[in-house]
């Protein structure tokens, strides 16, 4: 992306998103998606993405959760958040995007999500500097729908994440 264009990206995020990106990002940009983004045919076919890499993810000192404060419809869906938690792991998938890829999956996500810039743990065990999404303020935890979580169960075992995180996702209880 031709850096004069990026001031106008982060104007376009901001106005409907409600978030305000960093005057820089890296380009390409490494994005941590520990939710629905993990399933390989969701974030392939129906955002459109088209990453440069991909590795599994390891993001410490918090834990997955699924909060009615965030998604498209916040207080009636659970979607997939990440809780502050000393001493536990949510486990996800590592995507190297272009900024242009990443301006268009920013502008998608819910709005009460906030950027949470971090470093990630590849399987290699390197840090790798990347982004995610969070849910800033408490917001009540919930229950995922069937048809949500069955996303992250299928992502979890295409991903070949490790069979304790998949039976933890296999035991979330659903509202339907």
């Amino acid at each position: 992306m031709n850096s004069a264009l990026w001031p106008v990206c982060r104007l376009w995020v901001r106005i409907r998103r409600g978030r305000v990106p960093p005057p820089r990002v890296a380009d390409p940009v490494w994005y941590f998606a520990y939710g629905s983004n993990m399933n390989e045919r969701l974030f392939r076919r129906r955002r459109h993405m088209d990453p440069i890499e991909t590795r599994i993810g390891r993001l410490t000192n918090h834990r997955l959760c699924f909060t009615i404060g965030g998604g498209m419809r916040p207080g009636r869906s659970a979607p997939a958040n990440i809780a502050d938690d000393p001493g536990g792991t949510v486990l996800g998938v590592l995507y190297l995007l272009t900024l242009r890829k990443f301006v268009r999956l920013d502008a998608s996500e819910g709005r009460n999500y906030a950027y949470l810039w971090t470093g990630i743990e590849d399987a290699a065990g390197n840090i790798v500097p990347a982004v995610t999404f969070k849910v800033p303020a408490a917001a009540p935890e919930g229950r995922p729908s069937l048809a949500y979580l069955n996303l992250l169960r299928e992502a979890a075992r295409q991903r070949g994440l490790p069979e304790d995180y998949v039976a933890f996702l296999d035991g979330v209880e659903t509202r339907e």
